[in-house]
């Protein structure tokens, strides 16, 4: 039987999905790219913007279209099952925490047991070591879900349930086993992998459990996904210092406006963001450091919105993912006074994203010259070269012949074109 998974958002579902091709590879089901050459089609959802359930009802459709049998899962389905089940080719609708049920699941689709199109439990299911699979260069373990914190524009709460976390045995276990399977980078991801350990007996941190990774697993590199400021402390930064920690930091500010921020219901403001950033970049200037941020929350003002750009402008960001805000079901900010217009939102996000692409240029540009690590992604559609992504998240173009998919190496990066640095292998 041949079944495609189709994935939209984070980089926690990336990994979720992983898991699932892992499973079922392990069952002997045969996973194809196309939806047009599959038996069952699996769509993996998101719900973090209106934009993303649009989405993902397209593919939903687009899959049924060929003729497949399709199973919905993801947030979206975790939080809105009867928006999809009615939606004509659905064969079913199961939520996060039923992912790991996928194999049984399909059988009873398949007519070996009673199929019904909703199979929606709570998403507070406790963390279990899983099998893993992607055509990827790089992995990503999922050590963490969930979310504790009530930041008021936010739904992925509801769809996540409260922080949990993966034992340190099976986090470790796990990347022995990518490793194994020839992975020289590792994505440590979750909903909130700052609050990593809190829940386990004995305690652990996030900073504890890196460092035994970087101990363990020596010739490979482990990248951090998105922190909250206020998780930046000194364990944290001394891990930095590990050579197979990559030098990438993920920090979501959201907004440059103190109003803002407090009615976001965010733990910070400006100044203590400021003084996170000036910290980290005393210690390592060159490291690359990214951002999110939301154009258009209610009640942002021209003067609030113009403090976010003055305060972006100030901070040495590698790059910002920008998004207009969208009003979400069952959170504080949906009836917030001040709903701001679609197209004062979007003249915003083209501000910001102006700043976004100047910002990775004159990063990139600092880099010609210097030698970096990075890791074969694939051969690029320029004959000679390949596409590499380096530890302090550069893409390049690499110069050479014979490379193989996932290989890790050190180049010389000798220029910037069209925004796209040049480099070649070490002798």
């Amino acid at each position: 039987m041949k079944i495609a998974i189709k994935t939209l958002g984070c980089k926690v579902n990336q990994s979720e999905s992983a898991s699932i091709e892992g499973n079922l590879l392990k069952n002997e089901y045969e996973i194809v790219q196309s939806v047009d050459n599959a038996d069952i089609c699996i769509i993996n959802t998101c719900t973090v913007t209106a934009k993303s359930d649009y989405q993902s009802r397209q593919l939903i459709r687009k899959s049924a279209r060929s003729g497949a049998k399709v199973i919905v899962t993801g947030c979206y389905a975790q939080l809105k099952p009867d928006d999809l089940v009615h939606i004509n080719g659905v064969s079913k609708v199961i939520g996060n925490s039923e992912k790991n049920e996928i194999t049984n699941i399909i059988a009873n689709i398949n007519g070996n047991g009673e199929n019904i199109p909703l199979n929606v439990t709570g998403p507070d299911s406790p963390l279990f070591k899983q099998t893993y699979h992607s055509t990827r260069s790089r992995a990503f373990l999922k050590i963490q879900d969930g979310c504790d914190k009530s930041c008021s524009y936010c739904s992925v709460k509801l769809a996540r349930g409260k922080s949990r976390s993966l034992s340190v045995e099976d986090v470790l276990s796990s990347a022995v086993d990518m490793e194994k399977s020839g992975y020289r980078e590792i994505v440590l991801t979750g909903v909130h992998i700052g609050s990593y350990g809190h829940d386990l007996r004995p305690l652990c941190s996030l900073p504890e459990i890196v460092e035994k990774l970087s101990k363990l697993c020596p010739g490979t590199r482990f990248r951090l996904s998105s922190m909250e400021p206020g998780e930046i402390n000194d364990d944290l930064l001394l891990i930095l210092k590990r050579k197979n920690i990559c030098s990438h930091l993920h920090i979501p500010l959201q907004s440059g406006s103190d109003k803002i921020l407090k009615s976001m219901n965010r733990r910070y403001n400006t100044t203590k963001y400021k003084q996170v950033i000036n910290r980290i970049i005393t210690e390592y200037p060159d490291i690359a450091i990214g951002t999110d941020v939301i154009a258009g929350f209610p009640g942002e003002t021209d003067e609030d919105f113009n403090n976010t750009m003055k305060f972006v402008e100030l901070i040495p960001f590698s790059y910002l993912h920008v998004f207009p805000y969208s009003r979400r079901p069952d959170t504080p900010a949906l009836f917030m006074d001040g709903q701001v217009e679609k197209t004062v939102k979007k003249a915003r996000v083209k501000k910001l994203i102006e700043s976004s692409v100047n910002k990775k240029y004159h990063y990139l540009k600092k880099h010609v010259g210097t030698t970096l690590n990075v890791i074969i992604e694939k051969k690029s559609a320029m004959h000679g070269y390949y596409n590499a992504i380096s530890d302090n998240y550069l893409k390049l173009m690499v110069r050479g012949d014979g490379f193989r998919f996932g290989d890790r190496l050190d180049v010389d990066v000798i220029s910037l074109t069209d925004s796209k640095l040049i480099a070649q292998a070490l002798d």
